[in-house]
């Protein structure tokens, strides 16, 4: 380990210096965020409450996972401080609008030896829980300097990663075996962890709180507000295309224009998934005639809801928005090499998904839909037309698979109570009666 942290942090350190054009920019834009970045928090961290745990989730999609586990938190360990980091700007703006003040977001610091002891002596923790899949061989060597456990929840772990783990094995066996459990999303990711040597006991198959908790999200007036503020009538036909990516902004606004020319009154709400990508999108509809209207706009009264198209020019929306959609296309699947986004969030208002091919990374959620014919996977944006045309005029008919991808979803409900006895296992705490239960999905 000691020969292979001195290459890391060398490594590291040069990279620093190279970035550091990058990191003045980020000064100027986000300067909260950077200083975070370095392990100086501008808010005091250090009043009372007891356990301290520290939960890190890297971005948005890890922050949707990480967010039901701080709420369950708060009902089981009402006296705890709780510290959600997040590696991105992005990521950190999604968490602040997710949480309440019970819970402190912090930037998370970047893996410098100096950087993480400062960060460490700020949030003084009792305990670290990981989500997904990162692993910092300096926060880790320093969590385990002073005793602190650690606990991977929805653990990921691609094969192409678990071979890059095995090559630079020396850096990273004492950050997998510092995990007091490792709670895998899937089977696959379970096989790939036990691939790297960790100890089986302690490595267990418990699922994602990502869709675990999105249940517990709906809120029934939801629909309700934003069709008012979109002037939307109760019988429009509402297409939704969520977390698009790359040419999928334009792809999509394609197929919407197609499915208008069979159908009168058709609504397009598009959200993509990095922010820079309205500017193209605003200028396609310009070019195609199309009304449209961004959507903080509309929200500050700048411009009527009345309009053909909105455009989600923010992060935080888009699970509410799918409440008010008829045709559901959710991104990242007919794009290359992404691998999907949350394919389930459409679920928990009891639609169903349309999606395309590139699932590798939600093939579990896209196994657990299809297998009660809750979505439909395309090929490609012609199929995705031609399937909309039909279904435009059959939604009452469409509105039983979205029922169907519902009741599955609820089957996930549970997983948040499992990875929380793991917490308090690796607490030292009591655990309700349940010690020893805890083996993972049913």
């Amino acid at each position: 380990m000691e020969a292979a942290a001195v290459v890391y942090n060398t490594i590291l350190h040069g990279a620093a210096c190279a970035f550091l054009p990058y990191f003045r920019l980020l000064w100027k834009k986000d300067p909260e965020f950077l200083q975070g970045r370095t392990g100086s928090y501008m808010e005091k961290l250090d009043e009372g409450g007891r356990p301290r745990i520290w939960l890190h989730a890297s971005s948005v999609g890890e922050v949707t996972g990480a967010v039901p586990v701080c709420v369950a938190l708060r009902r089981r360990l009402p006296g705890a401080l709780l510290f959600l980091s997040v590696g991105t700007p992005q990521g950190y703006a999604f968490a602040r609008s997710q949480v309440d003040f019970a819970v402190r977001v912090l930037p998370f610091p970047f893996d410098l030896p100096f950087v993480v002891g400062k960060a460490l002596e700020h949030v003084k923790p009792d305990l670290y829980v990981s989500f997904e899949g990162e692993y910092w061989p300096n926060l880790f060597r320093q969590l385990a300097g002073k005793g602190i456990p650690a606990v991977l929840l929805n653990g990921s772990l691609s094969n192409r990663s678990a071979r890059w783990y095995r090559l630079l094995w020396p850096l990273f066996e004492p950050v997998f075996r510092r995990f007091k459990w490792l709670a895998m999303h899937s089977e696959a990711d379970l096989r790939n962890m036990l691939t790297l040597g960790v100890p089986a006991e302690r490595t267990l198959l418990v699922g994602s709180s990502k869709y675990a908790g999105l249940s517990a999200k709906v809120r029934p007036e939801r629909p309700r507000f934003w069709r008012d503020l979109l002037g939307i009538s109760e019988g429009a036909c509402v297409i939704v295309g969520g977390s698009l990516r790359g040419d999928e902004c334009i792809g999509i606004l394609d197929v919407y224009r197609r499915v208008c020319e069979d159908a009168l009154g058709v609504v397009g709400i598009f959200a993509p998934r990095h922010m820079h990508n309205i500017v193209r999108m605003a200028d396609w509809l310009r070019n195609h005639g199309i009304p449209f209207g961004l959507l903080t706009e509309i929200e500050a009264g700048r411009r009527g809801g009345d309009v053909e198209v909105v455009l989600v020019d923010r992060i935080g929306p888009l699970f509410e928005l799918y409440s008010i959609g008829d045709l559901i296309f959710c991104g990242g699947t007919l794009e290359p090499s992404v691998g999907g986004h949350n394919i389930l969030e459409p679920a928990a208002w009891g639609k169903a998904v349309f999606y395309g091919p590139g699932i590798q990374g939600v093939l579990d959620e896209h196994r657990l839909l299809s297998s009660v014919q809750g979505s439909f996977l395309v090929s490609d944006y012609r199929e995705l037309r031609d399937s909309w045309k039909h279904w435009v005029h059959r939604l009452p008919e469409l509105c039983l698979y979205g029922e169907r991808a519902n009741e599955a979803l609820r089957g996930l409900e549970g997983i948040v109570e499992l990875q929380l006895d793991l917490i308090m296992d690796a607490l030292g705490e009591e655990r309700g009666g349940r010690t020893g239960t805890c083996h993972g999905k049913n």
